[in-house]
């Protein structure tokens, strides 16, 4: 009987103590179960994945206002072939020769006229036009024709507009305003100028009109040349120098020089004696 009571406490303390073992231990407390996040292992990968990172692609943005615009890249134009032009080509500027005649009517050379060109721009001389008020004068050229009613000038390509000065005692034709287009460097273009051919007065040139007026001796031969009714070269038929150059005024014959003379012919121009005495002067 004591054997058995004995045995019985033994396990009932055995039990007490399995009981305590089993529901032991310090229990967490709520304060650390709140702050410290509950982690599983599930397991542990066998290699290490590396991510793939893919880039997605970007939004066009709108502009922005006030940024300045884009500027679009510059294609270089591809080098010229060789003997072409690397640009745009233009007419290349040159000379040429602008000749002008002065002459009558009748075809008698006008010698000793002023003669002037004016270069006009904007203006091109293959239309053969110059546009009335839409070009100015750029440049001036100016000579004088010759005994045979000749000028030239060496003139760069272009439009023209053609003047004169009329010596006194001529008597240009009204044909309105001239001009003259040189097109191409190396061309030469050419003017006209025209003369009435000067009628002198019935009798204004006779010799005994001029002999009489003048108060010389009507009796040795007369010759009289180039009389246009307002200048006259008269020499007689005796010896020795007696050619004079006389020129009317209102109602007479005066002589003007007799000669030899040593008066240059700017002062005989100036004085009105026409080109057609031209070869009478010198060029002093």
């Amino acid at each position: 009987m004591t054997a058995f009571r004995k045995s019985w406490l033994i396990a009932l303390a055995c039990a007490t103590t399995v009981l305590a073992g089993c529901g032991g231990g310090d229990a967490p407390s709520s304060s650390s179960q709140a702050g410290t996040p509950r982690t599983t292992t599930v397991g542990t990968p066998s290699a290490a994945t590396t991510p793939v990172i893919t880039s997605a692609a970007t939004p066009a943005q709108p502009p922005v206002p006030g940024a300045p615009a884009s500027v679009p890249p510059t294609v270089a134009s591809p080098p010229a072939a060789p003997g072409q032009p690397s640009g745009p080509t233009t007419k290349p500027a040159g000379n040429g020769t602008i000749e002008v005649t002065t002459v009558t009517l009748g075809g008698s050379p006008v010698p000793g006229v002023s003669v002037r060109l004016s270069l006009q721009r904007p203006c091109d001389p293959a239309t053969h036009d110059i546009p009335l008020g839409e070009t100015s004068e750029v440049k001036r050229l100016d000579g004088v024709t010759n005994m045979q009613g000749k000028v030239s000038f060496t003139a760069e390509t272009g439009c023209y507009y053609l003047g004169m000065t009329a010596p006194p005692g001529t008597s240009p034709v009204p044909e309105g305003m001239h001009t003259i287009f040189l097109v191409n460097p190396g061309d030469t273009a050419t003017g006209k100028l025209r003369f009435n051919d000067v009628q002198p007065q019935v009798g204004v040139c006779d010799e005994a009109t001029i002999e009489t007026e003048l108060g010389v001796n009507p009796s040795p031969v007369a010759t009289i040349d180039k009389c246009d009714g307002k200048w006259a070269v008269i020499r007689w038929d005796t010896p020795g120098d007696n050619q004079r150059l006389v020129t009317r005024v209102p109602g007479r014959w005066q002589t003007y020089t007799i000669f030899p003379h040593d008066i240059c012919w700017s002062a005989a121009e100036r004085e009105g004696v026409p080109p057609a005495l031209r070869t009478y002067f010198s060029n002093c």
